[in-house]
């Protein structure tokens, strides 16, 4: 992809957008530079090392290694957008969307929001998405708003290492060597099972423990005053049919986790 490993480009978009970030050939080409900068400066103001200064040493170098990730990732991404060819929107283009058989009389739907002049309104790809994603493809928060929910949904959830040691699954030590650690791996969870200190099923529990604390990306949008409670609802609503349908014609979806 442009001379790119497309593999390093999907994580460098789920270390810089987070995990929800759904990433995909689609995703790399809705990017564009002035949200890809917004979601650096973001995510710098939250994990630069100065802002630790006073913390304790494993909560100093747990953010120093975030912030060299961060910093690799935005750096690998401005590339790809520099080598990327400017592209137009072609009608024809489907993205490989799967064709329901005549008697499925329920689409995504795609309502016209109110764009500026100019902008072109993105179409809901016929994938699995989450809440802020399909928001987002739906008109409803523009991109820089989407990085914003996404930065500030990740700062309620405590960190696996922080999870780990609280259950006694990790110490400080392995803790620092697992961030420090430079193997095939780029997200904690698979550096730790690539250094043997903890099973996939291991890594597995303290992701949906991490997940069960975070708070519902909606509840940022209502705060911002970018929607109503009924409006996340009816949207959630949306999505859950939406998802029905991507997965009913995307058997061979595969979820990326960390």
């Amino acid at each position: 992809m442009h001379g790119l490993s497309e593999t390093a480009l999907f994580n460098a978009c789920r270390i810089l957008f987070g995990q929800e970030a759904r990433t995909c050939r689609e995703f790399l080409e809705t990017l564009q530079p002035n949200g890809v900068r917004a979601a650096f400066r973001n995510q710098a103001m939250v994990h630069h090392p100065d802002r630790y200064a006073s913390s304790p040493a494993q909560i100093r170098n747990e953010q120093t290694a975030r912030f060299r990730e961060l910093r690799q990732a935005y750096d690998l991404i401005l590339v790809f957008l520099e080598k990327r060819p400017r592209m137009r929107p072609s009608p024809s283009r489907q993205y490989d969307r799967p064709q329901a058989p005549a008697h499925d009389t329920w689409r995504p739907v795609r309502k016209k929001a109110p764009v500026q002049p100019g902008a072109r309104q993105p179409t809901v790809p016929s994938i699995f998405l989450e809440f802020g994603m399909f928001a987002y493809y739906r008109g409803r928060i523009t991109y820089p708003q989407l990085i914003e929910a996404l930065v500030w949904q990740r700062r309620q959830r405590p960190t696996l290492g922080a999870i780990a040691c609280e259950w006694g699954w990790l110490s400080e030590t392995r803790i620092r060597r697992i961030i420090d650690h430079r193997g095939q791996a780029v997200r904690f969870g698979r550096k730790a099972v690539e250094l043997g200190y903890l099973n996939a099923r291991q890594v597995e529990a303290l992701l949906q423990h991490q997940r069960s604390l975070q708070l519902r990306i909606g509840r940022y949008f209502v705060e911002q005053g970018l929607m109503t409670e009924e409006e996340t609802e009816n949207l959630a609503r949306e999505l859950r049919k939406h998802n029905e349908w991507a997965r009913r014609w995307t058997p061979e979806r595969v979820d990326r986790r960390d």
